[in-house]
């Protein structure tokens, strides 16, 4: 137990050597490194390398946005993989659920933002916040249609 006590330490920001946010950059460092390397075409390489930023991206603005985007912008992710993994051939299917995946994080992001309404009572608006939205919200939906442009290109390409 100590030993493993000694590995979270060393590897945690609570007085380790290396702290979270340096340990984060190295794992997606290494992680693009191998999207980039593996085999297959271009299109195949940087569309998991972009999805795998995009969930690293996400992970980082854990505490700076409201977890109503953390939501939207996992279900477009999650969407992007699903297309990405099953769709033949995959050259193709990569870049199309990218694409896919951060219009739909986009779309459904802007269209809960202020609050969400919902069809069987539609006069009702759930968790609505009228209040000025975090500047790291626009930031990472900004993100988020450039990573569906990427995807378009690679399709394109």
């Amino acid at each position: 137990m100590t030993v493993l006590r000694r590995i979270y330490r060393y590897f945690g920001s609570d007085g380790g050597s290396i702290p979270y946010g340096v340990l984060n950059v190295m794992l997606a460092i290494i992680g693009i490194v191998f999207a980039v390397l593996a085999d297959g075409p271009v299109s195949v390489r940087a569309g998991y390398a972009v999805e795998l930023l995009w969930l690293l991206g996400l992970f980082a603005v854990v505490r700076r946005v409201r977890p109503r985007l953390l939501l939207t912008s996992g279900i477009g992710w999650l969407a992007a993989m699903v297309i990405s993994t099953t769709a033949v051939p995959s050259e193709r299917g990569v870049p199309v659920g990218l694409a896919v995946g951060a219009g739909i994080a986009v779309v459904v992001s802007l269209s809960t933002r202020s609050g969400v309404s919902l069809e069987w009572a539609p006069n009702k608006v759930y968790d609505r916040d009228d209040g000025p939205k975090p500047r790291m919200e626009t930031a990472v939906l900004l993100v988020t249609a450039v990573f569906g442009v990427v995807g378009i290109v690679l399709l394109v390409v």
